[in-house]
């Protein structure tokens, strides 16, 4: 907006997070929205005008070669040296304030590739959340063998056929397949038998399960 159409529009970037937080002090968590949305309203205030694209231009070229992160800044080459308050005061090692990432939960599943007449069996994932709208084969945390039944799944035969593992931002996903023979083709209401065909041109399978797609293909015939 202010490089292209010369509009007062502050572009706040890591980069420019880091320049306000030393400069002004701000011991906000950069990561935190709320962060974000203080600091866009104050350079709002005193963006110039006349040459925005400018000075967004100069924010985000002084944050990534001068005053650089890791507690490492080139403060005798900055600008803003004689006003910065977290050189003032020698906190340019503190600021600016970027809260730990959460651990990342661990989550073991139970992937059920549920095969009847060279199809595999699929569902379709909530239109919110983790994954939303895209076909899967299905799966449960822990999870076993008694929901078949559940899901009035009859299986001629029942083995293991492995485990894989799959890291999300803040979840990551391990999982052990569980190979079943249907006896018919009755599935829970919404779900789908898939083909070769099928799965290559009609259901999206995330890459999460890719770790199964060889035990898909052996057991899908032409």
């Amino acid at each position: 907006s202010s490089i292209a159409f010369g509009l007062p529009v502050p572009a706040v970037d890591g980069n420019v997070l880091r320049v306000a937080a030393r400069v002004t002090g701000d011991e906000g968590d950069i990561a935190a929205p709320a962060t974000k949305k203080r600091v866009t309203a104050a350079l709002a205030e005193i963006i110039p005008l006349d040459a925005p694209g400018d000075f967004n231009q100069a924010m985000m070229e002084l944050g990534a070669t001068v005053c650089l992160p890791n507690g490492a800044p080139l403060c005798d080459l900055c600008p803003a040296r004689a006003f910065c308050t977290a050189r003032l005061t020698g906190r340019t090692g503190q600021l600016p304030v970027k809260a730990a990432k959460k651990a990342r939960r661990v989550e073991e599943r139970t992937v059920f590739l549920i095969f009847h007449e060279n199809r595999v069996a699929l569902r379709r994932r909530p239109g919110r959340g983790l994954l939303a709208g895209l076909w899967e084969y299905p799966n449960e945390p822990g999870g076993g063998p008694g929901l078949l039944e559940e899901w009035g799944v009859t299986p001629l035969r029942l083995e293991r056929g492995g485990t894989a593992r799959h890291v999300f931002t803040h979840i990551e996903w391990q999982m052990e397949a569980l190979i079943a023979q249907a006896a018919e083709d009755a599935l829970p209401e919404g779900w789908v038998w898939a083909g070769r065909e099928a799965l290559r041109t009609l259901y999206a399978v995330p890459s999460a399960f890719q770790g199964f797609a060889h035990l898909v293909e052996a057991h899908i015939c032409e």
